[in-house]
């Protein structure tokens, strides 16, 4: 029922402040009393009977009403996922990231081409790379190079920027990382974990990540951490180039013989002749080398697949050579060497390198070659490397050409996508004709 215990007059008189005309008043009387009478004589309406229910609600529509708003608010959590809520949980991953006082993830830049990182704050740091390859440093300027193929180490003093393992490398990438992304991407499912995807379009400022297209960061929906990373790179006039980075670890905490500088037992440490006794050797023997990053192009192989001690070399390469003579072909070019053991780290491995050499194409294709075991024929494809010519006997001084090279290969802002490979020309008892070329496939770093 309407309330009706308003007296006119009274109304009138407390909303008028001034003095109003005698013929004003007659006429706004007149009019307040036809639209009392019009409500009162209204038939009753569906939509007043519910919004008068609304406000006096009886006993039993508190509960119906309650769950309606509680039905209300599940249906807009899953129907609007790019709202206000899905940005902050890309700023909240995002600032873990920034602000982390340690942190650990894997690089994946190919098949098999990994590189391991930890960062414990303020200065301690450690690369460890697939192909045999870890630096560490404790932020004092000396850093350790370890090369766990031939089981050999050195260390150099370097300053701070210089540094391989530097946090200009990788953890002032992530300092970089935008407050908010360009756009979600949605979701997806990695077991029974679900993600939530934010894009970053552009390269941010000081990211040390030429030709990014995008970055997408995957966050763990229920804890709100970040789960892993895809970065998308497209240089001019190449192709696309993806990076995966997994298994992040933000503010975990950290083995700290992780960063121990004391070279590991069975180690040798590497000496380089002529170098100065305190001086930067790595620097010395790479001042020797003129490396260079070129397309080599795709060439067909006899190999014998090998095991143990790289003693075995000159016998494997006679062994092919002969092999190579009894069928009539002729090989075009030196016999070289590619190093597996190197690469996947796995001691067990039944083939850890092999020897070759080159052959014609037509002579696969035409199936002129029938070997046997234990030769094999080998397709090496096209393939973007770092080269470089080392003259002198082959394998002479070989561990500290190939730290120096592959440190010049980082420092050029690539890594190696391969495993490593040797080329030896020159007449085998001659050492003065001799000389190697030192070979690795090379992908752009991020």
């Amino acid at each position: 029922m309407l309330d009706t215990d308003h007296d006119v007059d009274e109304l009138i008189r407390r909303s008028t402040q001034v003095e109003v005309p005698a013929n004003v008043e007659v006429r706004l009387r007149s009019r307040l009393a036809e639209f009392r009478t019009r409500v009162e004589q209204r038939p009753p309406s569906r939509l007043r009977m519910l919004v008068y229910s609304l406000i006096h609600p009886t006993s039993f529509r508190v509960p119906a009403m309650t769950a309606a708003v509680l039905a209300a608010i599940v249906v807009a959590l899953v129907l609007i996922p790019k709202g206000s809520n899905a940005s902050r949980a890309y700023a909240a991953a995002a600032a873990q990231l920034r602000n982390a006082q340690s942190l650990q993830y894997t690089v994946v830049l190919a098949p098999y081409t990994e590189v391991d990182l930890s960062y414990l704050a303020p200065g301690y740091r450690r690369v460890k790379c697939s192909w045999g390859i870890e630096l560490r440093t404790d932020g004092t300027g000396k850093q350790m190079i370890l090369m766990h193929a031939t089981r050999n180490y050195m260390f150099e003093e370097v300053k701070q920027v210089d540094s391989l393992a530097n946090s200009t490398d990788f953890v002032e990438q992530w300092k970089s990382l935008p407050k908010t992304a360009d756009e979600s991407i949605g979701e997806q499912w990695v077991g029974d974990r679900r993600l939530l995807g934010y894009r970053v379009r552009q390269a941010p400022s000081g990211s040390g990540i030429p030709g990014l297209k995008w970055l997408d960061l995957w966050v763990d929906a229920p804890t709100g951490n970040p789960d892993h990373v895809d970065i998308t790179i497209q240089e001019p006039g190449k192709p696309l180039y993806q990076v995966h980075i997994k298994d992040i670890r933000v503010d975990a905490e950290i083995n700290r013989s992780l960063f121990d500088m004391t070279p590991p037992t069975g180690y040798t440490a590497i000496v380089i002749p002529n170098a100065e006794p305190h001086g930067n050797q790595l620097g010395s023997a790479q001042k020797t080398l003129r490396p260079e990053i070129r397309q080599a192009e795709a060439l067909t192989a006899v190999v014998v697949p090998m095991k143990g001690s790289y003693l075995q070399t000159r016998a494997a390469v006679q062994a092919v050579e002969s092999h190579l003579n009894e069928m009539g072909v002729t090989p075009v070019g030196p016999p070289f060497g590619r190093y597996f053991s190197s690469m996947n780290g796995k001691p067990g491995s039944k083939v850890a390198w092999e020897v070759g050499y080159p052959i014609l194409v037509g002579h696969a294709v035409m199936g002129g070659i029938r070997l046997q075991p234990p030769f094999e024929l080998r397709a090496l494809p096209a393939d973007l490397v770092a080269s470089t010519v080392v003259s002198g006997p082959w394998g002479q001084d070989s561990d500290a050409h190939w730290a120096a090279f592959l440190r010049w290969v980082v420092e050029q802002g690539y890594v190696p996508a391969g495993p490593p490979m040797e080329i030896w020309s020159g007449q085998d008892a001659q050492q003065r004709t001799q000389s190697t070329e030192m070979r690795i496939a090379v992908t752009k770093a991020i």
